[in-house]
């Protein structure tokens, strides 16, 4: 999908768009973008990639204290592990109403008061004593971290288009993987060093500079007059909004790559710990170590996106990332079934598949933004949506199944994988890349 429009669509035959119909890419272009809304289109960039890390801190910072929480509330370890449930419930949810708020009122402001209900809950949590009332504060923390997310996506789409606009999102996917292996690592430090309360000090910190630089060095980017701002705002017509966009293929297909892609990895996030603590007998060190290569392989993928799409277009990048995925879940699946269950064999062929992902989830993040520039804001907040709970789906159905030997896991990779392989043989099949 190399393209690249100020004004948006480019019109096809009939004066609609086809898939497969971009306009210009050149630096020449590209600059005068990212001019017109006042030299930030950087700035944007890092603000997207301080949304990411601000959600992930939110919700894995705080997992290596879990148990000292549990013992100074008194409750048991599957109760404080609610707290994990309720931030990621809202998390996703929000992302709904954020989405459409920014379309209507700008991205500034909204991200403004994304961030202050971030940072205030995070301040309240680090003072509370009982755990009916901290779950509450932690959905809301949820809520606001939500925002960050779905709203500086949105942004990222106002400042950059087309082939740049995937190339900027892989930089935001690398900011991901290193906060996946880079937060818990950290919270894991402060477990040793403090109570638990100062990690939600940390939070507030990290939301309060987040802001300071959103409202010293962040523009705004939403450059929509007053009626297209009006347009879709009232609850039924957003209902009708976010109906239109699961209905068009446009939006339909990148979103379910990055929602099935994003659930592979999910997977097996949910189910080695079983298999690598519980049935191979390993430390609870080990897994947070061996995710480490994961991280790697994400970060793998994601350079190399960010380091060819704009000589190669997403269509040439999907096609690489869809044999990685089915190289990885085949080479699971038959180490399983020739060997059984092992260390290596079950975390190697993963690092394949999240190369994959790597390449993968980038492209469905950018691409449903891209195709409704006027939406920007709802189109970033439904993929996030489908992406958070769409995947938390899957992986309530995997861990249905045994955890006695790989396999099973295997099975579930590479029928995600074929999933996923379907959806780009017929995203390619219409032009878009």
């Amino acid at each position: 999908m190399g393209w690249l429009h100020l004004g948006g669509a480019t019109p096809g035959a009939g004066g609609r768009r086809r898939a497969g119909e971009f306009a210009d890419t050149s630096p020449a272009v590209v600059t005068a973008l990212i001019d017109s809304h006042g030299g930030t289109g950087w700035r944007v960039v890092l603000l997207a990639c301080l949304g990411a890390v601000l959600g992930q801190a939110g919700l894995f910072l705080d997992l290596p204290s879990l148990p000292d929480m549990a013992r100074e509330f008194g409750v048991g370890d599957g109760a404080v592990q609610d707290t994990i449930t309720t931030y990621a419930l809202g998390y996703g949810l929000s992302q709904l109403f954020w989405g459409p708020l920014a379309d209507r009122h700008g991205r500034r402001p909204v991200l403004l008061a994304g961030l202050g209900l971030y940072g205030a809950t995070s301040l309240a949590l680090a003072g509370l004593t009982n755990l009916p009332a901290f779950l509450l504060v932690r959905l809301l923390m949820g809520i606001g971290a939500g925002c960050g997310t779905a709203v500086s996506r949105a942004a990222l789409r106002d400042v950059f288009d087309g082939r740049r606009l995937t190339q900027r999102m892989s930089i935001v996917a690398i900011c991901f993987a290193g906060a996946l292996g880079f937060v818990p690592f950290a919270g894991s430090l402060v477990a040793r060093l403090g109570s638990w309360r100062l990690d939600f000090l940390l939070l507030a910190l990290a939301a309060l500079a987040t802001a300071v630089f959103v409202a010293g060095w962040v523009g705004e980017t939403n450059r929509l007059d007053g009626e297209q701002r009006r347009r879709g705002f009232r609850a039924g017509e957003l209902l009708r909004g976010y109906g239109g966009l699961l209905r068009d293929r446009r939006f339909l297909l990148p979103a379910a790559l990055a929602t099935l892609a994003t659930a592979m990895i999910a997977c097996y996030d949910a189910i080695s710990p079983f298999l690598l603590e519980t049935q191979l007998g390993l430390g609870k060190g080990s897994f947070g170590l061996l995710s480490l290569a994961n991280t790697a392989a994400y970060l793998v993928g994601a350079l190399t996106l960010n380091r060819t799409v704009v000589a190669l277009g997403q269509q040439r990048l999907l096609a690489a990332g869809r044999l990685w995925l089915l190289g990885g879940s085949l080479t699971m699946l038959a180490l399983g079934l020739g060997g059984g269950l092992a260390t290596v064999p079950l975390v190697l062929p993963m690092t394949a598949v999240v190369i994959g992902c790597g390449l993968i989830v980038p492209i469905g993040l950018a691409m449903p933004m891209q195709a409704f520039p006027a939406r920007a804001g709802q189109a970033s907040a439904l993929t996030g949506f489908l992406q958070q709970e769409g995947s938390a789906l899957v992986v309530l159905l995997a861990t249905l199944l045994p955890h006695s030997s790989q396999v099973p896991l295997a099975v579930v990779l590479l029928a995600l994988a074929l999933a996923v392989g379907l959806v780009v043989g017929v995203y390619r099949g219409e032009g878009a890349g």
